[in-house]
């Protein structure tokens, strides 16, 4: 894992996860992935990879899971211009999302089960939450969690209000 302010970690949790989201009073916009155990896996050291992301922005939404990519809105019909914009082609999957003055664009590859994610904009600078940290320039505070402390190791940064299951 590479925060967005460029922090490397490694993290084997295995769950559906915060990649990183902006709440106001209502949530405008989250990305969640689901990290399962690799093949390679044992019982002393779990390796995990991410399976399925799902992009939720306002009332839009997209899963990909594998190659297999489903969009809707969660009212039903879809009454706003769609934001999610997707291409698709042979094991790759482009997906984007423009929310204020910022571009959230990313690059699925199923082969290797590599989600590379970035952002463009300096609306949510400092203002994000989740795996992928608060972009704000500082790398120190990447593991920030819900209460504002920072946890001093990875796996108590990505099980504290990061895992959905919480």
């Amino acid at each position: 894992m590479r925060t967005f302010d460029g922090r490397a970690y490694t993290f084997q949790g295995t769950c559906w996860y915060h990649l990183f989201r902006y709440y106001t009073d209502i949530p405008c916009f989250e990305v969640t992935t689901m990290f399962e155990s690799r093949e390679d896996s044992t019982p002393d050291q779990v390796r995990t990879r991410i399976t399925a992301f799902n992009v939720t922005v306002g009332n839009q939404y997209a899963i990909v899971n594998g190659l297999d990519v489903t969009t809707g809105s969660t009212g039903g019909q879809m009454t706003d211009a769609k934001v999610i914009t997707i291409q698709e082609d042979d094991k790759h999957i482009k997906l984007h999302f423009i929310s204020k003055d910022t571009t959230f664009p990313f690059n699925w590859t199923l082969r290797k089960h590599v989600l590379d994610v970035s952002y463009n904009g300096s609306f949510y600078k400092g203002k994000l939450c989740g795996l992928m940290g608060n972009a704000d320039g500082d790398t120190r505070n990447d593991f920030q969690k819900p209460d504002s402390n920072i946890a001093k190791q990875v796996l108590e940064f990505g099980e504290t209000g990061n895992c959905m299951t919480n």
